[in-house]
Protein backbone atom coordinates (compact mmCIF):
# COMPACT_ATOMS: atom_id res chain seq x y z
CA UNK A 1 0.00 0.00 0.00
CA UNK A 2 1.53 3.24 -0.95
CA UNK A 3 2.13 6.05 1.43
CA UNK A 4 -0.82 8.83 -0.58
CA UNK A 5 -3.60 6.02 0.49
CA UNK A 6 -2.26 5.06 4.18
CA UNK A 7 0.17 2.57 5.56
CA UNK A 8 -0.33 -0.01 7.91
CA UNK A 9 -1.45 0.06 11.57
CA UNK A 10 -3.69 3.27 10.83
CA UNK A 11 -0.67 5.77 9.91
CA UNK A 12 -1.05 9.00 8.40
CA UNK A 13 -0.64 9.70 4.92
CA UNK A 14 2.60 10.94 3.93
CA UNK A 15 4.20 9.28 6.89
CA UNK A 16 6.78 6.58 6.39
CA UNK A 17 6.31 3.29 8.08
CA UNK A 18 7.05 3.99 11.61
CA UNK A 19 7.24 7.67 11.99
CA UNK A 20 5.08 9.45 14.92
CA UNK A 21 2.66 12.05 13.26
CA UNK A 22 3.84 15.09 14.12
CA UNK A 23 2.31 16.87 17.11
CA UNK A 24 0.08 19.86 17.19
CA UNK A 25 1.21 23.69 18.05
CA UNK A 26 -0.50 23.26 21.10
CA UNK A 27 0.62 20.04 22.29
CA UNK A 28 4.18 21.19 21.48
CA UNK A 29 3.09 24.19 24.16
CA UNK A 30 2.23 22.15 26.24
CA UNK A 31 5.01 19.83 26.48
CA UNK A 32 7.42 22.85 26.39
CA UNK A 33 5.47 24.32 29.98
CA UNK A 34 6.08 20.93 31.42
CA UNK A 35 9.81 20.67 30.32
CA UNK A 36 9.90 24.54 32.29
CA UNK A 37 8.17 23.46 35.07
CA UNK A 38 10.45 20.61 35.63
CA UNK A 39 13.30 23.25 35.30
CA UNK A 40 12.09 25.75 37.65
CA UNK A 41 11.24 22.77 40.30
CA UNK A 42 14.49 21.49 40.34
CA UNK A 43 16.10 25.01 40.29
CA UNK A 44 13.47 25.41 43.51
CA UNK A 45 15.07 22.92 45.64
CA UNK A 46 18.37 23.77 43.98
CA UNK A 47 18.18 27.42 45.57
CA UNK A 48 16.83 25.33 49.02
CA UNK A 49 19.57 23.49 49.42
CA UNK A 50 22.24 26.29 48.30
CA UNK A 51 20.77 28.55 50.86
CA UNK A 52 20.19 26.69 53.93
CA UNK A 53 21.84 23.07 53.54
CA UNK A 54 19.98 19.48 53.89
CA UNK A 55 19.19 20.56 57.57
CA UNK A 56 15.26 20.43 58.75
CA UNK A 57 16.34 23.62 60.83
CA UNK A 58 17.48 25.41 57.56
CA UNK A 59 14.52 24.94 55.54
CA UNK A 60 12.48 25.55 58.53
CA UNK A 61 14.37 29.48 59.22
CA UNK A 62 12.69 29.94 55.66
CA UNK A 63 9.48 30.36 57.29
CA UNK A 64 10.33 31.35 60.74
CA UNK A 65 12.69 34.83 59.53
CA UNK A 66 9.96 36.73 58.35
CA UNK A 67 7.96 35.13 61.38
CA UNK A 68 9.70 36.49 63.80
CA UNK A 69 10.87 40.10 62.58
CA UNK A 70 6.62 40.24 61.71
CA UNK A 71 6.25 39.05 65.16
CA UNK A 72 8.49 41.19 66.74
CA UNK A 73 7.66 44.67 64.98
CA UNK A 74 3.26 43.52 65.72
CA UNK A 75 4.51 43.03 69.23
CA UNK A 76 5.79 46.58 69.96
CA UNK A 77 2.97 47.75 67.98
CA UNK A 78 0.51 46.44 70.40
CA UNK A 79 2.90 48.03 73.12
CA UNK A 80 2.05 51.29 71.73
CA UNK A 81 -1.23 50.92 71.29
CA UNK A 82 -4.25 50.75 68.68
CA UNK A 83 -3.78 54.49 67.33
CA UNK A 84 -7.61 54.17 66.26
CA UNK A 85 -7.63 51.19 64.37
CA UNK A 86 -10.40 50.32 66.62
CA UNK A 87 -11.05 46.67 67.02
CA UNK A 88 -8.18 45.84 64.84
CA UNK A 89 -5.38 43.76 66.25
CA UNK A 90 -2.09 46.13 66.14
CA UNK A 91 -0.24 42.85 65.80
CA UNK A 92 -2.12 41.62 63.10
CA UNK A 93 -2.28 44.94 61.62
CA UNK A 94 1.67 45.12 61.31
CA UNK A 95 2.17 41.41 60.45
CA UNK A 96 -0.40 41.67 57.14
CA UNK A 97 1.69 44.80 56.30
CA UNK A 98 4.96 44.04 56.99
CA UNK A 99 5.21 40.22 56.11
CA UNK A 100 4.71 41.28 52.36
CA UNK A 101 7.14 43.90 52.79
CA UNK A 102 9.47 41.36 53.61
CA UNK A 103 8.94 39.35 50.51
CA UNK A 104 9.05 42.31 48.41
CA UNK A 105 12.11 43.06 49.45
CA UNK A 106 14.03 39.76 50.16
CA UNK A 107 12.98 39.41 46.15
CA UNK A 108 14.28 42.58 45.00
CA UNK A 109 18.00 42.34 47.09
CA UNK A 110 18.55 38.81 46.17
CA UNK A 111 18.37 39.59 42.74
CA UNK A 112 21.59 41.36 42.61
CA UNK A 113 23.31 38.41 42.45
CA UNK A 114 20.94 36.16 41.13
CA UNK A 115 23.03 35.87 37.87
CA UNK A 116 26.34 35.88 39.06
CA UNK A 117 25.22 33.08 41.22
CA UNK A 118 23.81 30.74 39.17
CA UNK A 119 26.69 31.27 35.85
CA UNK A 120 27.26 27.14 35.61
CA UNK A 121 23.78 26.62 35.30
CA UNK A 122 23.58 28.15 32.05
CA UNK A 123 25.44 25.59 30.33
CA UNK A 124 22.42 23.56 30.40
CA UNK A 125 20.28 24.17 27.30
CA UNK A 126 16.81 23.99 28.88
CA UNK A 127 17.66 26.46 31.87
CA UNK A 128 17.13 30.32 31.03
CA UNK A 129 17.83 33.47 33.09
CA UNK A 130 14.25 34.07 33.63
CA UNK A 131 13.60 30.59 35.16
CA UNK A 132 16.57 31.11 37.42
CA UNK A 133 14.77 34.19 38.62
CA UNK A 134 11.62 33.07 38.75
CA UNK A 135 12.65 29.88 41.54
CA UNK A 136 14.35 32.31 43.46
CA UNK A 137 10.84 34.64 43.41
CA UNK A 138 8.60 31.83 44.46
CA UNK A 139 10.82 30.52 47.18
CA UNK A 140 10.43 34.30 48.83
CA UNK A 141 7.01 34.59 48.10
CA UNK A 142 6.00 30.75 48.90
CA UNK A 143 7.93 31.10 52.50
CA UNK A 144 5.96 34.54 53.51
CA UNK A 145 2.40 33.23 52.05
CA UNK A 146 3.01 30.61 54.44
CA UNK A 147 4.17 32.60 57.43
CA UNK A 148 0.48 34.76 56.70
CA UNK A 149 -1.73 31.14 56.64
CA UNK A 150 -0.01 30.22 59.73
CA UNK A 151 -0.43 33.67 61.39
CA UNK A 152 -4.30 34.06 59.82
CA UNK A 153 -5.03 30.98 60.87
CA UNK A 154 -3.60 31.25 64.51
CA UNK A 155 -5.29 34.47 65.00
CA UNK A 156 -8.69 33.24 63.59
CA UNK A 157 -8.42 30.34 66.49
CA UNK A 158 -7.23 32.41 69.28
CA UNK A 159 -9.52 35.73 68.32
CA UNK A 160 -11.78 34.94 65.77
CA UNK A 161 -10.77 37.09 63.62
CA UNK A 162 -10.65 36.37 60.08
CA UNK A 163 -10.23 37.71 56.50
CA UNK A 164 -12.65 40.06 55.42
CA UNK A 165 -12.72 39.20 51.59
CA UNK A 166 -9.77 36.50 51.01
CA UNK A 167 -10.07 36.64 47.59
CA UNK A 168 -9.08 39.92 47.50
CA UNK A 169 -6.05 39.08 49.58
CA UNK A 170 -4.62 36.43 47.52
CA UNK A 171 -4.92 38.80 44.17
CA UNK A 172 -3.14 41.53 46.21
CA UNK A 173 -1.01 38.85 47.12
CA UNK A 174 -0.45 37.71 43.52
CA UNK A 175 0.08 41.32 42.66
CA UNK A 176 2.57 42.30 44.80
CA UNK A 177 4.43 39.18 43.76
CA UNK A 178 4.29 40.07 39.92
CA UNK A 179 5.38 43.65 40.26
CA UNK A 180 8.62 42.63 42.54
CA UNK A 181 9.46 40.03 40.13
CA UNK A 182 9.27 42.41 37.57
CA UNK A 183 11.39 44.93 39.13
CA UNK A 184 13.45 42.12 40.29
CA UNK A 185 14.68 41.44 36.28
CA UNK A 186 15.29 44.97 35.94
CA UNK A 187 17.85 45.00 39.11
CA UNK A 188 19.23 41.99 37.99
CA UNK A 189 19.92 43.10 34.20
CA UNK A 190 20.96 46.44 35.72
CA UNK A 191 23.80 44.68 38.02
CA UNK A 192 25.10 42.21 35.42
CA UNK A 193 25.57 45.33 33.44
CA UNK A 194 26.90 47.79 36.05
CA UNK A 195 28.35 46.29 39.35
CA UNK A 196 28.19 49.58 41.34
CA UNK A 197 24.09 49.12 41.33
CA UNK A 198 24.64 46.56 43.60
CA UNK A 199 25.64 48.80 46.11
CA UNK A 200 22.78 50.74 45.28
CA UNK A 201 19.77 48.59 45.54
CA UNK A 202 20.02 47.59 49.24
CA UNK A 203 19.99 51.19 50.87
CA UNK A 204 17.25 52.05 48.39
CA UNK A 205 15.03 48.94 49.67
CA UNK A 206 15.40 49.85 52.78
CA UNK A 207 14.16 53.63 52.14
CA UNK A 208 11.38 52.72 50.51
CA UNK A 209 9.45 51.20 53.56
CA UNK A 210 8.27 54.20 54.94
CA UNK A 211 6.42 54.98 51.41
CA UNK A 212 5.43 51.54 50.82
CA UNK A 213 2.60 52.07 53.02
CA UNK A 214 3.23 48.56 54.53
CA UNK A 215 3.05 49.92 57.90
CA UNK A 216 0.32 52.25 58.45
CA UNK A 217 -2.95 52.88 56.75
CA UNK A 218 -3.66 55.96 54.65
CA UNK A 219 -6.71 56.26 55.93
CA UNK A 220 -4.83 58.39 58.42
CA UNK A 221 -2.93 60.05 56.64
CA UNK A 222 -3.31 63.80 55.34
CA UNK A 223 -5.51 64.18 52.10
CA UNK A 224 -2.24 65.32 50.22
CA UNK A 225 0.12 62.34 51.71
CA UNK A 226 -2.57 59.80 50.92
CA UNK A 227 -2.25 61.42 47.56
CA UNK A 228 1.20 61.72 46.97
CA UNK A 229 1.59 57.89 48.17
CA UNK A 230 -0.87 56.39 46.29
CA UNK A 231 0.96 57.17 42.96
CA UNK A 232 3.68 53.98 44.45
CA UNK A 233 2.09 51.54 43.12
CA UNK A 234 3.49 49.21 46.29
CA UNK A 235 1.22 51.67 48.82
CA UNK A 236 -1.70 50.38 46.48
CA UNK A 237 -0.96 46.83 46.95
CA UNK A 238 -0.88 47.15 51.00
CA UNK A 239 -4.51 49.02 50.80
CA UNK A 240 -5.90 46.31 49.11
CA UNK A 241 -4.35 43.83 51.19
CA UNK A 242 -5.55 45.12 54.36
CA UNK A 243 -8.88 46.02 52.58
CA UNK A 244 -9.32 41.97 52.02
CA UNK A 245 -8.24 41.60 55.73
CA UNK A 246 -9.87 44.03 57.26
CA UNK A 247 -12.79 45.17 55.02
CA UNK A 248 -14.67 48.17 56.42
CA UNK A 249 -12.86 48.20 59.64
CA UNK A 250 -10.38 50.34 58.06
CA UNK A 251 -11.30 52.38 54.88
CA UNK A 252 -9.02 52.01 51.93
CA UNK A 253 -7.81 53.29 49.54
CA UNK A 254 -6.55 51.76 45.63
CA UNK A 255 -6.78 51.30 42.23
CA UNK A 256 -6.27 48.01 41.09
CA UNK A 257 -5.84 48.99 37.02
CA UNK A 258 -3.06 51.26 37.93
CA UNK A 259 -1.12 48.74 39.77
CA UNK A 260 -1.88 46.09 36.79
CA UNK A 261 -0.52 48.83 34.62
CA UNK A 262 2.80 48.98 36.91
CA UNK A 263 3.13 45.24 36.99
CA UNK A 264 2.43 44.52 32.70
CA UNK A 265 4.86 47.58 31.78
CA UNK A 266 8.01 46.33 34.77
CA UNK A 267 7.47 42.81 33.81
CA UNK A 268 7.76 43.83 30.01
CA UNK A 269 10.79 46.00 30.38
CA UNK A 270 11.94 43.38 32.50
CA UNK A 271 12.09 40.42 30.53
CA UNK A 272 13.31 42.95 27.63
CA UNK A 273 16.50 44.12 29.97
CA UNK A 274 17.48 40.51 30.82
CA UNK A 275 17.04 39.77 26.84
CA UNK A 276 19.84 43.01 26.19
CA UNK A 277 22.28 41.46 29.10
CA UNK A 278 22.22 38.26 28.13
CA UNK A 279 25.19 38.68 25.82
CA UNK A 280 27.28 40.27 27.87
CA UNK A 281 27.07 37.46 30.38
CA UNK A 282 29.87 35.71 29.93
CA UNK A 283 29.43 31.52 30.70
Amino acid sequence: MSAATGGPGGLPKGLPDGMPAPRSQFEQTMEGLRVQGRVIHALLLRELQTRFGRGHLGFLWLFLEPLILATVIGGLKSLIGRGGMGNVPPFLFVVVGYAPYFAFRAIINRSTTAFQANMTLMYHRQVRLLDIMLARNLLEMGAVTCVLIIVLAGTSWITGFAPHDLPTMVFALLLLFAFANGLALLVAAGCARWEVLDRIVHPLTYISLPFSGALFALHYMPRQWREALLWNPQANIHEMLRDGMFGDQIPAYYDVYYVLAWVVIVNLLGIAAVRAVRARLEF
